[in-house]
């Protein structure tokens, strides 16, 4: 849990952010075209108790050329009135059976009019003013490609767990699995770039990964902000609060490895090699070690 000023302040904004709508649920929204417009894919599944706060963190926002797909999988919960609550704000939406979460995001993609997208899940959340932020820099850097920055993680209850910080892309830094770099929540990049590269593949839990890398093989033009983005919720019943995400990050990552370098991720990749990229990046940024020791001490505070 954190625990330092800067992570008690985030929590509050996120609560207060997401307490209650901002705007009226029975309006529909306008579009400013002066505004690029940024499409937002929500998959979800099941997903009640967290899916009204996920749809108040995109519509609190307040953005005026926003585009909201949400494509729910046959949920058996109270995710259907959820929608149906919130159906006038909702660019499209529907829910009935699917392929799973990566089937969800291309069905939604296919549907996106905007220039520039991404997907948040149904259990996570934007912080406020991340589309403001996004739109205006999409103004600025028209040939930009992708744009990143950092996130948080929260609890079930909206608590930041964890600060994380990104860096400058790095190739070895991503192969060697030492630092995600580029986290999916807080990233945006150009609908058609997604649509080039065929969207997501089918590769469980760690397809953002193998988007990413796809991605940056193609030469593509980034920029890394240093604002708060979003927020990516971990608890025991989610994805990867079980471990199944990591596991299969894991065997993603031997075959990208195996694809970018030709051969295999080995012992000493996994042990010393990481630990010498894992020490440069603290070194290089310092708030990185200090939100990782705060994590630490607040997982065994918690414990107590």
């Amino acid at each position: 849990m954190g625990f330092l000023p800067v992570s008690r302040l985030i929590t509050r904004e996120i609560k207060e952010f997401v307490a209650s709508p901002r705007f009226d649920p029975a309006d529909f929204p306008e579009s400013d075209p002066a505004w690029p417009r940024i499409s937002i894919i929500t998959p979800s599944f099941n997903q009640a108790d967290f899916l009204e706060r996920t749809i108040l963190s995109i519509h609190n926002q307040d953005y005026p050329n926003l585009e909201h797909i949400v494509i729910d999988g046959g949920s058996t919960d109270d995710s259907a009135f959820i929608l149906k609550k919130y159906e006038n704000r909702l660019a499209y939406w529907h829910s009935r059976p699917d392929q799973g979460q990566c089937d969800a995001i291309n069905q939604g993609a296919s549907k996106a009019t905007g220039s520039f997208m991404t997907w948040i899940n149904s259990d996570d959340l934007l912080l406020p003013g991340a589309l403001d932020r996004i739109g205006n820099l999409i103004r600025e850097h028209p040939d930009t490609d992708l744009f990143y920055g950092n996130h948080v993680e929260v609890d079930e209850s909206d608590r930041v767990t964890k600060r994380v910080y990104t860096i400058d892309f790095n190739l070895k830094d991503f192969l060697y699995e030492v630092h995600i770099i580029i986290h999916q929540q807080s990233a945006f990049w150009k609908v058609e770039l997604f649509r080039e590269l065929g969207g997501l593949n089918d590769c469980p839990y760690a397809m953002d990964y193998d988007l990413f890398y796809r991605m940056i093989s193609r030469g593509i033009r980034w920029h890394r902000i240093e604002d708060y983005l979003a927020a990516f919720r971990i608890y025991p019943e989610s994805l990867t609060g079980s471990g199944e995400v990591m596991r299969s990050r894991s065997a993603t990552v031997d075959g990208i490895f195996h694809q970018a370098l030709g051969r295999r991720r080995n012992l000493w990749d996994k042990t010393v090699m990481k630990y010498l990229y894992k020490t440069r990046r603290f070194l290089s940024e310092p708030r990185s070690l200090i939100a990782a020791v705060e994590h630490r001490v607040g997982q065994r505070i918690k414990k107590r």
